[in-house]
């Protein structure tokens, strides 16, 4: 699994180890033709919309597969009539493995995110600068009918780090309004060494996952895969968990937990918040949580490194530090500026 924010930032600063390599974007005569994915596109149906209002959102129970007969229900949030029986219904977070502390329904109490919010981080190994990292929030979209946020995730090498190996990657995640859950995911990967598309569409309706990649190298040429797989409710994918992890309440000791869907596998994400901490950053002093993460895959623990993200400690809980150990020292992501959005 990639590791979300992890996986965008050594895309640019594990480069190091190619010293050879010209500081362009890898050159391919038909990679617009190679790459382009009618499939995908004819599945993801997306226009812009104003941003709704926060509605009080009631239960939107799992698929019948899911849910264990005689399992019992998730901590109460709200309760909402039943019009025709005349009674009370449960209005539970589910799954039940997510903490529904700070949630009415799939909604948490207080929207975290605005249109307009972007977050820019520094990318550095040794202290030595090699890019940007940005996290954004766009203007609402409407993606097969559905309202839905529009988050984006970039990693831009910088022309220091250009002469050594460029790359210009970006990841696009839609996620639904209503209950979270992701849509799609969409990656392209502009490098010196490959040109690559890799394409995830989420269909609740049926439980099921769609990926495609597509990738040109100079070694290997043209290659391409497919992989359709069975996923489980309420799975995030490997962007939209950054974005969703900061729908949950904090606090020192606290332990989240939520399933993420990646490439034909079903993962759970786990998140210990280890501490606070006043971090200093060049947008600011922020009173912060910190968060270090650990993933399961099918029940079985899968060590990805000493990771820590910080987290603030207000109602918008921004990412604004990461760290991710890797075999020869540390990505550090640095706080550069932080545009909130529109309130």
């Amino acid at each position: 699994m990639r590791p979300s924010l992890v996986y965008l930032s050594v895309l640019v600063l594990s480069s190091f180890t190619w010293l050879g390599c010209a500081g362009r974007v890898l050159q391919f005569d038909r990679a617009d033709e190679v790459l382009k994915n009618a499939e995908y596109e004819d599945k993801v149906q997306v226009k812009q919309v104003e941003p709704p209002p926060q509605p009080v959102v009631e239960e939107i129970p799992e698929s019948p597969a899911a849910v264990k007969k005689g399992a019992k229900p998730a901590v109460k949030s709200a309760t909402t009539k039943d019009k025709k029986k005349g009674k009370t219904a449960e209005v539970v977070h589910l799954p039940d493995i997510e903490d529904s502390e700070g949630f009415t329904g799939r909604r948490p109490d207080i929207d975290p995110f605005r249109p307009g919010e972007k977050a820019s981080f520094s990318l550095s190994y040794f202290n030595v600068v090699a890019g940007t990292l940005d996290l954004e929030v766009k203007p609402m979209v409407e993606v097969n009918g559905q309202k839905a946020y529009h988050f984006e995730v970039s990693a831009v090498s910088n022309s220091f780090f250009n002469r050594i190996y460029m790359v210009d990657d970006k990841a696009v995640t839609y996620v639904t309004y209503d209950d979270l859950r992701p849509l799609n995911l969409s990656i392209t990967i502009k490098e010196s060494k490959q040109l690559a598309e890799t394409r995830t569409f989420f269909d609740w309706k049926t439980h099921k996952a769609n990926y495609w990649q597509k990738r040109i190298t100079k070694e290997k040429g043209e290659q391409s895969k497919k992989i359709e797989w069975t996923i489980l409710p309420y799975s995030q994918n490997v962007i939209s968990a950054v974005y969703y992890l900061r729908t949950f309440k904090l606090a020192v000791g606290k332990k989240i937990a939520f399933r993420v869907a990646d490439e034909g596998k079903n993962i759970v994400f786990k998140g210990d918040v280890l501490r606070k901490e006043k971090l200093k950053t060049d947008a600011g002093t922020f009173e912060t949580f910190v968060v270090k993460p650990e993933i399961t895959v099918d029940g079985v623990f899968k060590p990805v490194g000493d990771i820590l993200i910080w987290v603030t400690d207000d109602d918008r809980r921004f990412v604004v530090r990461l760290e991710s150990k890797i075999k020869i020292g540390t990505v550090v992501a640095k706080l550069k500026s932080l545009d909130k959005g529109r309130e």
